[in-house]
Protein backbone atom coordinates (compact mmCIF):
# COMPACT_ATOMS: atom_id res chain seq x y z
CA UNK A 1 0.00 0.00 0.00
CA UNK A 2 3.09 2.58 0.78
CA UNK A 3 4.17 1.90 -2.27
CA UNK A 4 1.23 2.84 -4.34
CA UNK A 5 0.62 5.93 -2.50
CA UNK A 6 4.49 6.55 -3.14
CA UNK A 7 4.10 5.89 -6.90
CA UNK A 8 0.86 8.19 -6.90
CA UNK A 9 2.53 11.13 -4.97
CA UNK A 10 5.57 10.53 -7.64
CA UNK A 11 2.66 10.84 -10.48
CA UNK A 12 1.04 13.93 -9.44
CA UNK A 13 4.07 15.36 -9.57
CA UNK A 14 6.07 14.29 -12.76
CA UNK A 15 3.27 14.09 -14.72
CA UNK A 16 2.32 17.71 -14.85
CA UNK A 17 5.92 18.67 -15.42
CA UNK A 18 5.86 16.23 -18.21
CA UNK A 19 2.81 17.38 -19.85
CA UNK A 20 3.79 21.17 -19.56
CA UNK A 21 7.15 20.45 -20.90
CA UNK A 22 5.61 18.70 -24.09
CA UNK A 23 2.72 21.83 -24.41
CA UNK A 24 6.01 24.49 -24.41
CA UNK A 25 8.16 22.12 -26.55
CA UNK A 26 5.23 21.61 -29.24
CA UNK A 27 3.60 26.09 -29.20
CA UNK A 28 8.05 26.41 -29.97
CA UNK A 29 8.28 24.30 -32.82
CA UNK A 30 4.90 25.55 -34.36
CA UNK A 31 6.32 29.17 -34.04
CA UNK A 32 9.55 28.04 -35.44
CA UNK A 33 7.74 26.05 -38.56
CA UNK A 34 5.88 29.51 -39.51
CA UNK A 35 8.98 31.87 -39.49
CA UNK A 36 11.00 32.06 -42.79
CA UNK A 37 13.77 29.60 -42.96
CA UNK A 38 16.66 31.48 -44.35
CA UNK A 39 20.32 29.49 -44.73
CA UNK A 40 23.11 30.22 -42.62
CA UNK A 41 25.76 30.78 -44.90
CA UNK A 42 25.39 30.71 -48.97
CA UNK A 43 28.33 29.16 -50.92
CA UNK A 44 28.79 30.39 -54.52
CA UNK A 45 31.03 28.58 -56.57
CA UNK A 46 33.03 30.23 -58.97
CA UNK A 47 30.73 28.55 -62.18
CA UNK A 48 27.77 29.70 -60.45
CA UNK A 49 29.29 33.34 -60.00
CA UNK A 50 30.22 33.82 -63.90
CA UNK A 51 26.97 31.94 -65.23
CA UNK A 52 25.11 34.54 -62.93
CA UNK A 53 26.46 37.88 -63.69
CA UNK A 54 27.56 37.20 -67.34
CA UNK A 55 28.63 40.47 -68.79
CA UNK A 56 26.90 42.73 -66.09
CA UNK A 57 30.07 44.20 -63.70
CA UNK A 58 29.10 42.83 -60.29
CA UNK A 59 31.57 41.79 -58.25
CA UNK A 60 31.43 38.76 -56.23
CA UNK A 61 30.44 40.45 -52.72
CA UNK A 62 27.62 42.53 -54.06
CA UNK A 63 27.05 38.98 -56.24
CA UNK A 64 26.59 37.15 -52.11
CA UNK A 65 24.47 40.12 -50.81
CA UNK A 66 22.27 40.58 -53.58
CA UNK A 67 21.51 36.54 -53.80
CA UNK A 68 21.65 36.58 -49.87
CA UNK A 69 18.86 39.21 -49.62
CA UNK A 70 16.67 38.24 -52.36
CA UNK A 71 16.68 34.48 -51.23
CA UNK A 72 15.58 36.30 -47.64
CA UNK A 73 12.75 37.79 -49.79
CA UNK A 74 11.99 34.71 -51.31
CA UNK A 75 11.62 32.50 -48.00
CA UNK A 76 9.32 35.16 -46.49
CA UNK A 77 6.82 35.46 -49.67
CA UNK A 78 6.45 31.57 -49.35
CA UNK A 79 5.04 31.98 -46.14
CA UNK A 80 3.14 34.73 -47.31
CA UNK A 81 2.09 32.27 -50.34
CA UNK A 82 0.89 29.52 -48.17
CA UNK A 83 -1.18 31.57 -45.96
CA UNK A 84 -2.62 33.39 -48.73
CA UNK A 85 -1.47 36.48 -47.09
CA UNK A 86 -2.65 39.29 -50.63
CA UNK A 87 -2.02 42.52 -47.94
CA UNK A 88 1.42 41.04 -47.01
CA UNK A 89 2.08 40.13 -50.73
CA UNK A 90 1.52 43.48 -52.32
CA UNK A 91 4.07 45.32 -50.39
CA UNK A 92 6.85 43.14 -52.26
CA UNK A 93 5.51 43.45 -55.75
CA UNK A 94 7.24 46.67 -57.30
CA UNK A 95 4.68 49.94 -58.58
CA UNK A 96 5.20 49.44 -62.09
CA UNK A 97 3.80 45.28 -61.87
CA UNK A 98 1.24 46.82 -59.65
CA UNK A 99 -0.08 49.02 -62.05
CA UNK A 100 -0.02 46.62 -65.19
CA UNK A 101 -1.91 43.96 -63.47
CA UNK A 102 -4.48 46.24 -61.81
CA UNK A 103 -5.68 46.80 -64.93
CA UNK A 104 -8.72 44.73 -66.46
CA UNK A 105 -7.34 44.78 -69.84
CA UNK A 106 -4.83 43.24 -69.02
CA UNK A 107 -6.39 40.97 -66.85
CA UNK A 108 -8.88 39.65 -68.83
CA UNK A 109 -6.13 39.30 -71.17
CA UNK A 110 -4.30 36.69 -68.80
CA UNK A 111 -7.78 34.90 -68.18
CA UNK A 112 -7.48 33.63 -71.48
CA UNK A 113 -3.93 32.10 -70.88
CA UNK A 114 -4.99 30.11 -68.06
CA UNK A 115 -5.20 26.84 -68.04
CA UNK A 116 -8.77 26.17 -66.70
CA UNK A 117 -11.19 27.59 -69.28
CA UNK A 118 -13.58 30.21 -68.14
CA UNK A 119 -11.65 31.25 -65.16
CA UNK A 120 -11.32 34.81 -64.74
CA UNK A 121 -8.97 37.29 -62.84
CA UNK A 122 -11.16 39.82 -62.10
CA UNK A 123 -8.64 41.65 -59.87
CA UNK A 124 -5.14 41.14 -58.68
CA UNK A 125 -5.97 39.28 -55.65
CA UNK A 126 -7.42 36.58 -58.00
CA UNK A 127 -3.83 37.13 -60.01
CA UNK A 128 -1.99 36.33 -56.70
CA UNK A 129 -3.78 33.51 -55.82
CA UNK A 130 -4.77 31.74 -59.54
CA UNK A 131 -1.47 32.97 -61.58
CA UNK A 132 1.23 33.55 -58.94
CA UNK A 133 1.07 31.01 -56.12
CA UNK A 134 0.16 27.91 -58.02
CA UNK A 135 3.10 29.16 -60.61
CA UNK A 136 5.90 28.96 -57.48
CA UNK A 137 4.20 26.32 -55.26
CA UNK A 138 6.67 23.78 -54.28
CA UNK A 139 9.29 24.90 -56.31
CA UNK A 140 13.07 25.81 -55.12
CA UNK A 141 15.07 28.34 -57.04
CA UNK A 142 19.00 27.86 -56.77
CA UNK A 143 20.32 30.98 -58.40
CA UNK A 144 20.17 34.10 -59.89
CA UNK A 145 20.83 35.70 -63.09
CA UNK A 146 22.00 39.15 -63.75
CA UNK A 147 20.14 41.19 -66.90
CA UNK A 148 21.61 44.54 -65.12
CA UNK A 149 22.71 45.60 -62.45
CA UNK A 150 19.15 46.39 -60.87
CA UNK A 151 17.46 43.35 -63.03
CA UNK A 152 17.80 40.05 -61.43
CA UNK A 153 16.09 37.07 -62.08
CA UNK A 154 15.86 34.02 -60.25
CA UNK A 155 15.79 30.35 -61.50
CA UNK A 156 15.87 26.37 -60.79
CA UNK A 157 18.73 24.98 -62.35
CA UNK A 158 17.02 21.93 -63.92
CA UNK A 159 19.50 19.69 -66.31
CA UNK A 160 21.28 22.80 -67.47
CA UNK A 161 18.58 25.12 -67.81
CA UNK A 162 17.12 27.73 -66.26
CA UNK A 163 13.79 27.77 -65.05
CA UNK A 164 12.55 31.39 -64.20
CA UNK A 165 10.33 31.73 -61.26
CA UNK A 166 10.75 35.30 -60.23
CA UNK A 167 12.13 38.47 -61.47
CA UNK A 168 13.43 41.29 -59.03
CA UNK A 169 14.14 44.60 -59.80
CA UNK A 170 16.21 47.35 -57.29
CA UNK A 171 14.18 50.49 -56.31
CA UNK A 172 15.63 52.79 -53.93
CA UNK A 173 18.27 49.87 -52.81
CA UNK A 174 15.48 47.48 -51.79
CA UNK A 175 15.00 44.25 -54.26
CA UNK A 176 11.21 43.92 -55.22
CA UNK A 177 9.08 41.56 -57.55
CA UNK A 178 8.66 42.54 -60.77
CA UNK A 179 5.75 40.61 -62.16
CA UNK A 180 6.71 40.88 -66.28
CA UNK A 181 3.52 42.00 -68.60
CA UNK A 182 2.04 39.77 -70.96
CA UNK A 183 3.46 39.11 -74.40
CA UNK A 184 1.99 40.03 -77.12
Amino acid sequence: MYYIVMIRNIFAVILPAVLLTMYVSCRTTKQASLEPAVPAVIQESDEEYARSIQDVDVTREEFSADKKDILEIISRLSVIMTEYDYDSWIEYIEPESLQYWTSTANLRKASKRLPIKGQRLNNLNDYFRFVFVPARKNHDVDEIRYISRDSVKVVQVKNNQDIVYYNFTKINDKWMVRIPPLES
